[in-house]
């Protein structure tokens, strides 16, 4: 019989790389859940339609992808993930939420979506510059994962400017 010892709550070591991504997304945080209160607050839910629609759509996927984070950041456990992937997790399901009722999220969602995207392409170089890879997974998984948010935030750029 093989025993493991469970994985410890720990603090990474992050490179620069990493906490610049942190801090870029850290600032669309607070525009998403700056969103989400004023939602709360004021507005009024509306059925979406046309490119409003599509937005709820991909960024509610998004969401939905990094609700599922959450576990694989338990099993990691580390400290500033953990808690990352919980507001980031706020911040998207509250974009969601706003661009559900009227007036909408106005030009936060710019912000978020401009700085999402920002921070995605920082987490691009630093998983080239890293080598990073989590649990013998190959290194593309998270290129394409990251990629795929990447694509995500500039549909709904792309909307977001065109409505």
């Amino acid at each position: 019989m093989i025993t493991t010892t469970p994985k410890q709550w720990h603090v990474g070591n992050w490179s620069a790389l990493g906490w610049l991504e942190t801090v870029i997304k850290a600032a669309a945080f607070v525009a998403g859940i700056s969103a989400l209160l004023s939602a709360l607050s004021g507005g009024t839910f509306t059925t979406p339609t046309g490119g409003r629609l599509v937005q709820v759509l991909v960024l509610g996927f998004a969401a939905l992808a990094l609700t599922g984070a959450i576990v694989e950041r338990y099993m990691q456990r580390e400290i500033i993930a953990m808690v990352f992937v919980l507001v980031n997790n706020v911040a998207h399901w509250g974009m969601v939420y706003a661009l559900l009722v009227e007036p909408g999220p106005g030009g936060k969602l710019l912000v978020f979506a401009s700085l999402m995207l920002c921070g995605d392409v920082v987490k691009l170089v630093w998983l080239r510059v890293s080598g990073y890879t989590q649990d013998g997974r190959p290194q593309r998984i998270f290129y394409v994962l990251t990629s795929g948010f990447i694509i995500a935030y500039v549909v709904i750029l792309l909307l977001a400017v065109a409505g």
